[in-house]
């Protein structure tokens, strides 16, 4: 009997979570030994990651933010044949315009808001399709569809195998809650076919992506924010911060004294392995490597005694996941029920683990694309698609935030708007206002703030389906910040000479003071030049840079202050 090979991926998950460490299994547990993945600082606040995808690199370069995950303009090298991605990131996710550029120097770019595809801005062989396949679908991940051309695998091979596999699917009969089972029977059918070196492929690829979304698990972020403040502990992080965590850890049977012992014995574990300085630069990534040693650690030590929950609890939890991950949280709630215990799980760390594998599974791109292909095929409505993107504060007591509702997900969108509250993912039942109805982007104004309170906001979307919540961000009343162009600058960024030989003048004006960082780019993407400013006051700056170390050619000027930025091109000639 053949092993599935996205099972088996399952299996390898679960065990390194019990007993090897998940850290270490999920990057080389499979057929073929794959070097763990390597980050270091490359100039000051600009870090390169490489991992591997069978047997291409692929390395990420760029700044990253508070919570490891990648934040301003980074440079993403697939393979080894010079397919190279520029992007804007905003704390993790695609937001803006990105440039692909092929081995033979050809050109796509698209445009993205906060993760989600928005439109291709060259046209492409699978954007003109007009029919609903996986393979058109596949199509609204154009990262996806570049790194699978970098790593050997053209377009008109990628359709075919996915004509193939929701063929062999389409052999079945299912109900929606068992597709992920019969997916996994489709892979295993094409597993010794020729297909099989981009079914591998994707298994690497899931698995990087897989951990890249773990970076947002909100235990992580809980803990990380314990070691940045002084005298909290990560229960009190959780409770205050993250209390839709902690009902979620409530509905899978773990009762918040338990929690809170649970927390208390992490943090004493963590605190054993010494000090750590926020100001280091791999301070998170010494604080993800704790957090994984002590996971192992209290698999097999914690018990949870708690009598079942009252059922208007487990109601809110439920409400408060995303709802994207229904189906795959009853996939693997059913997994890890049969795999590990016959009941609620009644390990802490086990559920903590549980919560991590939900957000991990979902970095399979091509399950995702033949998952909706199938609903769309069968007639299944799904949540509308929908984005949250800070504006600004109107006033010291209000801000403007942003919702973009991309996708009505097969069903008239009735009502959308925006959720609000002084915690984490704030559901419609804390603070919300309702923006009328439909797709599109739309506006809402909070008011009655409180000046220097830290708040979070997410837009909301409402079809026949559910309610689909977009991603949530965070944002200080008063503090007029956002993810904008030339929000605080105030007209254009000046670099002369220009050309330049050796010395450059750069002159900006600043509506507001803050702390800039200019960063120079060459024409591959690739990070030439990091210039700290430090804290620039209010109206016309001027700076000179030394450029004696870059070579002739055409260069980008980026200046920020991590959430506006400005652009100017120069060019170097001697």
């Amino acid at each position: 009997m053949k092993t599935n090979r996205n099972k088996k991926t399952l299996w390898q998950f679960i065990l390194s979570i019990t007993a090897l460490g998940f850290f270490v299994l999920l990057l080389i547990g499979q057929a073929d030994y794959q070097p763990e993945p390597t980050i270091k600082e490359i100039s000051k606040g600009v870090f390169q990651e490489k991992y591997y995808v069978g047997r291409h690199e692929v390395s990420t370069t760029g700044p990253r933010d508070w919570e490891g995950q990648w934040h301003g303009m980074v440079t993403i090298k697939n393979g080894n044949k010079g397919f190279t991605e520029v992007v804007e990131m905003v704390h993790g996710k695609r937001h803006g315009k990105a440039l692909m550029t092929y081995d033979d120097g050809t050109k796509d770019s698209c445009e993205y808001s906060m993760g989600e595809f928005v439109r291709l801005l060259k046209t492409t062989a699978y954007a003109d399709m007009a029919d609903n396949s996986a393979f058109q679908i596949l199509g609204k991940y154009p990262w996806f569809m570049f790194a699978l051309n970098a790593f050997g695998f053209d377009d008109v091979y990628i359709e075919a195998f996915m004509d193939t596999l929701e063929t062999v699917l389409n052999t079945y009969e299912f109900e929606e809650a068992e597709f992920h089972d019969y997916m996994d029977d489709a892979l295993d059918e094409l597993d010794d076919t020729p297909y099989d070196s981009i079914i591998n492929i994707n298994a690497d690829m899931s698995m990087a992506q897989g951990l890249e979304n773990l970076r947002g698990d909100q235990f992580r972020l809980a803990v990380i924010k314990r070691h940045r403040s002084d005298g909290s502990t990560t229960y009190d992080v959780v409770q205050t911060t993250y209390p839709g965590y902690l009902l979620s850890m409530n509905e899978a049977g773990v009762n918040d004294q338990d929690f809170e012992a649970f927390c208390q014995d992490v943090d004493s574990c963590m605190d054993s392995y010494g000090p750590l300085d926020p100001d280091d630069a791999y301070f998170i990534d010494s604080i993800d490597t704790r957090i994984y040693r002590t996971l192992i650690y209290f698999s097999s030590m914690m018990e949870d005694t708690s009598s079942s929950r009252k059922s208007s609890l487990k109601s809110i939890a439920l409400a408060y996941k995303n709802n994207e991950l229904v189906t795959t949280y009853r996939f693997i709630k059913a997994r890890l029920k049969s795999l590990f215990f016959q009941s609620t799980p009644t390990d802490v760390a086990t559920a903590v683990a549980y919560n991590m594998l939900i957000q991990y599974i979902e970095g399979d791109i091509i399950r995702k694309a033949v998952k909706e292909s199938w609903c769309i095929t069968n007639g299944i409505v799904r949540i509308p698609t929908v984005v949250t993107v800070f504006s600004g504060s109107s006033s010291s007591s209000g801000a403007t935030i942003q919702g973009n509702v991309i996708e009505d997900g097969g069903a008239a969108v009735t009502s959308r708007g925006m959720a609000w509250a002084e915690f984490y993912n704030p559901t419609v039942d804390a603070n919300s206002i309702s923006s009328g109805s439909g797709t599109g982007s739309y506006s809402v104004t909070l008011t009655g703030l409180v000046t220097g309170q830290t708040y979070y906001a997410r837009a909301w979307a409402v079809n026949s389906a559910d309610t689909a919540y977009g991603n949530c961000i965070s944002f200080i009343a008063g503090d007029a910040t956002g993810i904008v162009d030339n929000d605080i600058f105030k007209g254009d960024l000046f670099i002369y000479p220009n050309p330049v030989s050796t010395i450059a003048t750069v002159r900006f004006q600043l509506e507001m003071p803050g702390n800039m960082v200019l960063y120079i780019y060459d024409m591959k993407g690739q990070v030439a030049s990091y210039n700290d400013l430090g804290y620039r006051l209010q109206g016309k700056n001027q700076i000179r840079l030394d450029l004696s170390g870059l070579q002739n050619g055409v260069y980008m000027c980026y200046l920020t202050n991590g959430t506006a930025k400005t652009t100017s091109r120069f060019v170097v000639a001697r």
